[in-house]
């Protein structure tokens, strides 16, 4: 208990700092640690990574695939399983616009693979379970490292977050739909597909991404070194806020937004259960 207080009473410290220089996101406020909402029969693989809210739905992506279900207005544990198709870093995750059918509860859903095939893997989610739908991937060879994708659902944009000639890098292109997959069910997407792009900034190392309205947020860092929530202008890439949260020591992982709401979402190392949720109002 005296780790949250001091957990809280520093993300507020932070997040006032910040507030004299008009920031985007008012004062932290603690949601959840998800591990009090699990049944204690209930063992979770893989860490905390991307994060996404839809119909006041928490879907909490692990490494290796793993999905964890939460009501967050009730914060009541719905149900976990491990999505198909993915088992790599699942460092991001989205929803889209696009239902799969007339009886999807959900719209698609976008997880990123980071590693290895660099891929976003798009799924048709449900509470109970998911399936792979469409694979997209990125074919130009200037990127170095791993990638994340993220959607931006109100501009029907897909942003590819990346690593270009050093610089941390976002480029964006039209999101695409189902009907644009090839026999295999897969996109690609070259360097002249891309609609624009701007520099992130300085960030060490890249954690979850978010596009809302006119704000990009990008989290970084693992402890013990430097961890923060950056937030930037999505059109004239000045960073607005650099929200501090080292002494923390715990890491920064998936951004969503909910009813005018950042989420963000922590994991704590070696301890898959415990993933952290704070939310700050956007003003």
């Amino acid at each position: 208990m005296r780790y949250l207080f001091a957990l809280i009473f520093g993300l507020m410290s932070f997040t006032t700092m910040a507030q004299r220089h008009a920031a985007p996101l008012g004062k932290a406020r603690f949601v959840c640690n998800v591990d009090d909402l699990l049944p204690s029969d209930i063992q979770i693989k893989g860490s905390t990574q991307g994060f996404a809210i839809y119909g006041g739905y928490a879907f909490s992506m692990h490494d290796k695939g793993e999905c964890v279900i939460l009501d967050i207005k009730r914060k009541k544990y719905i149900n976990s399983f491990v999505v198909e198709g993915n088992t790599g870093h699942c460092n991001n995750a989205s929803f889209g616009t696009e239902f799969y059918s007339r009886e999807s509860q959900f719209p698609l859903f976008y997880v990123t693979e980071c590693r290895g095939e660099r891929a976003c893997y798009v799924n048709d989610i449900t509470l109970q379970d998911s399936r792979l739908v469409q694979k997209i991937f990125y074919m130009g060879d200037e990127i170095a490292g791993p990638c994340d994708w993220a959607v931006d659902a109100e501009q029907k944009l897909l942003y590819l977050y990346c690593t270009i000639d050093n610089q941390r890098t976002l480029m964006w292109f039209s999101l695409p739909r189902l009907s644009d997959s090839d026999n295999k069910g897969e996109v690609h997407l070259y360097p002249k597909d891309a609609l624009g792009s701007i520099s992130a900034g300085d960030i060490k190392i890249p954690q979850g991404s978010l596009i809302a309205g006119d704000y990009i947020f990008l989290t970084e860092g693992v402890p013990p070194r430097h961890t923060a929530l950056n937030v930037i202008d999505r059109h004239s890439a000045q960073r607005l806020m650099h929200l501090d949260l080292t002494e923390m020591g715990i890491e920064p992982e998936g951004i969503a937004i909910y009813r005018g709401w950042i989420y963000l979402s922590l994991h704590t190392p070696r301890k898959p259960r415990h993933n952290i949720i704070y939310r700050f109002r956007l003003r």
